[in-house]
């Protein structure tokens, strides 16, 4: 399982959770004596009261009282306790409660994050090193304890109070999992948790926490209540970057959001309508939204809009159009412009001699376009027809010849043929020419026979 703090090492996943720091395996006599020796040590007790005290309840075997003894020191740890000493002996006292109380009913637990929160408690021991005692009890419970709950509240709270960078994207990123693991935790709780973690993380990396937080919208696995998902979007309305809000519209966890002003501006940017958002701007101040930079991307996506639905086919669009088509001031259309390529909605050039923006393609799946269906690429879906039309082409003419010659001989490359036609000369010569010399033969034989005939006819 991951811890919340990075300093910590998470156990296998298959294994019972147990504090992270070395603890001796020894049994609980042995461990209670051993804490009782650092609280003589720490308070500077020269009598070894604690030492004396635990080992009197550990003979007569008073558990009860053992428990009320360990539940009476908690508050020591912040007050008297060094930086040295704190995190080993709390990870002692985690092992000794272990023991003690397996089922983790006695309070110990809950009690101690009480006493360890420095909110509360004013101590000099430093809060990275009580994050890591929260994360110690966190994993030491099991997964489905409501006291879980607890720690990441109470992780969450100290990272975002003292400042602390580079924790909150694993509890972020974990977060879901661990909610939906703990028992009787409520819709309320669960939503001013992730508020406070999404508020948090997109202080350190917008777009990530951007991405961890729609994906736990969308997958509706947990219970969000209205606040926090105006939170969220109030954020995201805010920022200078432009999002894609479509995929969370279709989300059932969107149709939350009670606040009727809200919805109407959410409405504006995922139509990219700068004109509604003008008309209806009064409604909307009571909103805790940065309008500043709400209103720079709405002017940003109004343009996306129009080159997109453009009906001419020039790609030229001069300035002056663009701004009385769409009532943006001609002054910032330049710079609304630079937003849309720099965020890679539009591959354009601007061209300053002619005030225009000379437009090569646009994002249709970017911010505003991609759940508008009346706004496809007619010219990419084009191409792209005319390529598959000539690949089909050249496939039929493919399958017409190997139809043709199916049960056909087919002839064999020209070197080889070459070389069949060599051989078949070269056969035919041979053949050729031992017919002339049989034939020769044949002739000579003749003449021979005739000879002898003459002569004996002459005797």
């Amino acid at each position: 399982m991951p811890s919340l703090s990075r300093h910590i090492q998470p156990p296998n996943a298959s294994e019972q959770t147990m504090p992270f720091s070395i603890v001796i395996d020894n049994d609980l006599h042995f461990s209670l004596l051993e804490f009782a020796a650092i609280l003589d040590l720490e308070l500077k007790s020269e009598d070894h009261q604690y030492k004396t005290t635990f080992q009197a309840l550990l003979d007569n075997k008073k558990n009860d009282e053992i428990v009320s003894q360990l539940l009476t020191v908690q508050p020591y740890f912040l007050e008297k306790f060094t930086r040295k000493s704190f995190e080993p002996s709390v990870n002692l006292y985690l092992h000794i409660i272990s023991l003690i109380d397996p089922a983790f009913e006695s309070g110990l637990i809950s009690s101690l994050i009480a006493n360890i929160d420095p909110t509360i408690t004013e101590t000099s021991i430093p809060v990275d090193v009580i994050l890591i005692a929260v994360t110690n009890i966190f994993n030491l419970l099991p997964a489905a304890y409501e006291l879980r709950y607890t720690c990441l509240a109470l992780a969450v709270k100290l990272i975002t109070k003292e400042n602390i960078f580079g924790l909150i994207a694993n509890i972020a990123k974990n977060i879901q999992t661990w909610i939906s693991s703990i028992e009787k935790v409520g819709e309320e709780q669960v939503s001013d948790l992730l508020e406070d973690v999404f508020t948090r993380y997109i202080q350190e990396d917008e777009a990530e926490a951007f991405k961890t937080f729609e994906s736990i919208i969308i997958e509706n696995n947990l219970p969000l209540n209205s606040k926090f998902l105006e939170a969220f979007f109030s954020q995201i309305l805010s920022s200078t970057n432009i999002y894609n809000l479509s995929p969370l519209a279709q989300s059932p966890s969107f149709k939350s959001i009670q606040n009727a002003s809200l919805n109407s501006l959410l409405s504006a940017y995922l139509a990219g309508d700068y004109k509604s958002y003008t008309a209806n701007k009064a409604q909307y101040a009571s909103l805790p939204i940065n309008f500043t930079n709400l209103e720079s991307t709405l002017k940003s996506l109004s343009i996306l809009n129009y080159i997109a639905s453009a009906s001419s086919s020039t790609n030229t669009f001069p300035y002056t159009t663009l701004s009385s088509e769409l009532e943006i001031p001609v002054e910032s259309v330049e710079l609304q412009l630079l937003t849309l390529i720099s965020e890679g909605l539009i591959v354009a050039k601007l061209s300053q001699s002619a005030q225009a923006v000379i437009v090569n393609s646009v994002n249709y799946t970017g911010a505003s376009l991609s759940a508008k269906p009346e706004l496809v690429n007619w010219s990419e879906v084009n191409t792209l027809l005319g390529s598959w039309s000539a690949n089909i082409k050249n496939l039929q003419g493919l399958v017409q010849t190997l139809v043709a010659k199916r049960g056909k001989k087919i002839n064999a490359p020209p070197v080889i043929m070459s070389f069949h036609q060599q051989k078949l000369e070269a056969k035919e010569a041979r053949e050729k020419k031992a017919q002339q010399e049989a034939e020769a033969g044949s002739e000579a034989a003749a003449l021979d026979s005739q000879v002898n005939e003459t002569v004996e006819t002459e005797a």
